[in-house]
């Protein structure tokens, strides 16, 4: 069985050109995913000097380690945010993630990108029946900002998905999925294309934003910028200390079977759509893009050293959605780094000579390409780069300096939480 994602082993990135890294540079990019390259090159084509560096392999983050999916999604719901922003800067928020898949999906399709774009639906099942109340204020919300939603009775919840394990659900036919390996690999064919250098293997660390210039070391070389974006979500290090006490990093566990035969996998998804559970602890699971497998994501406790000992756990997962599998063998598993942020909202900004677009919470495949667009502008100057989120502060906690040591127990009072009668939901 594979620890390499399944994205990675389809994708086929193009020839990187050898480069290096500049005593003097015009902007540094940190962070080869989508936040990074979809920022990088909006920037090169406004005509700015552009390298990015990464830590690890290209895309190596959570852009290659997701689940594909793509929504519209805002965390946090009309009555809370109202309450912290007021009702208009709330629907505002909201609605920002319509316009950000909207902006992905006419990305894809002007810029030529093959990956797999497919507007397939979101089903949320509920795992409990009590959770089909939030679901259909989730719903309701969804209406509200302009995106389709219909309540699914039990009896129905068959047309999406051979399960026995929902009580129903909510289904959202305008959201989509996508082969995040090759969406990857066609920005990075873009960006090249704009003359970005790309440079894997490079950590950056040590960044200080001064008076006239910000400067940091790019592996062992000490570089002079005028700005730098931090697209590192949540493999944020301690590089600069100002975002990684703002970005909180959450684990989620990926799976895939070994090929089936397609009327096997069609069965299961009778419409081909992403699957999440009403569980704060989710599942997320979908057929891939060629029929052949399940994928599935599901929020496990995580050691950072021993990846694998949450197979089982993860596994068990998988069957009590569908027991059929029983006998199915895994072919790929691997961990991935979410970035959440105190606010529960992404965030896109400069702070002095820092630029980012980071803490997607689990909704980063099209709130990246809007943001990291959005972000370039504003380094820029130039007109357009305004987002719903401009207005959120970018918030810390006393005493947060990226610890990890709340997984466990957070994830335990969550498990609690999804046994125990509601009306809540871990959606929206």
């Amino acid at each position: 069985m594979s620890e390499d994602s399944l994205w990675r082993a389809e994708m086929a990135l193009p020839e990187i050109p050898q480069a290096s890294i500049n005593a003097r540079e015009d902007i540094v990019v940190v962070g080869s995913g989508f936040s990074g390259l979809h920022t990088a090159l909006h920037l090169a084509r406004a005509g700015r000097d552009v390298v990015i560096i990464d830590a690890g392999r290209i895309g190596e983050g959570c852009s290659t380690r997701n689940g594909g999916q793509v929504s519209s999604e805002i965390h946090g719901g009309i009555e809370r945010l109202s309450a912290q922003y007021g009702e208009d800067q709330a629907l505002e928020i909201l609605r920002t993630g319509v316009r950000a898949h909207q902006y992905l999906r006419c990305f894809v399709a002007e810029e030529g990108i093959e990956c797999d774009y497919q507007i397939c639906g979101h089903f949320i099942g509920a795992h409990r029946a009590d959770r089909m109340a939030g679901l259909e204020e989730f719903g309701s919300l969804q209406r509200l900002i302009g995106t389709q939603a219909e309540l699914i009775p039990a009896d129905r919840v068959g047309e999406f998905i051979s399960t026995e394990h929902f009580a129903g659900g909510l289904h959202l036919p305008d959201w989509a999925s996508v082969h995040p390996g090759r969406l990857l690999a066609g920005l990075v064919k873009r960006v090249l294309k704009e003359g970005v250098r790309i440079i894997p293997h490079t950590r950056a660390s040590q960044i200080e934003d001064h008076d006239d210039h910000i400067s940091l070391m790019a592996g062992d070389k000490a570089v002079r910028a005028e700005q730098i974006v931090m697209g590192t979500d949540g493999y944020t290090d301690g590089a600069s200390k100002w975002v990684q006490r703002r970005v909180v990093s959450l684990a989620s566990f990926v799976m895939a079977t070994e090929l089936m035969p397609k009327t096997s996998v069609s069965a299961l998804y009778p419409r081909a759509s992403m699957i999440y559970d009403t569980r704060k602890n989710i599942s997320y699971h979908r057929p891939t893009p060629d029929g052949r497998r399940v994928l599935m994501g599901t929020v496990v406790p995580l050691d950072v050293d021993n990846p694998g000992g949450s197979l089982l756990r993860a596994r068990s997962n998988m069957l009590r959605v569908f027991p059929q599998l029983e006998e199915v063998s895994l072919e790929y598993a691997w961990s991935g780094w979410v970035g959440a942020t105190f606010s529960r909202l992404p965030h896109v900004g400069v702070h002095g000579r820092i630029g980012y677009a980071i803490g997607y919470n689990g909704t980063g495949v099209a709130m990246t390409a809007y943001l990291g667009r959005a972000l370039a502008r504003k380094m820029l100057g130039h007109a357009g780069g305004e987002t719903g989120f401009d207005h959120v502060p970018f918030q810390t906690k006393p005493f947060f300096r990226g610890q990890t040591w709340y997984r466990r127990p957070v994830l335990a009072l969550h498990d609690v939480q999804d046994r125990l009668p509601s009306s809540k939901t871990g959606f929206g």
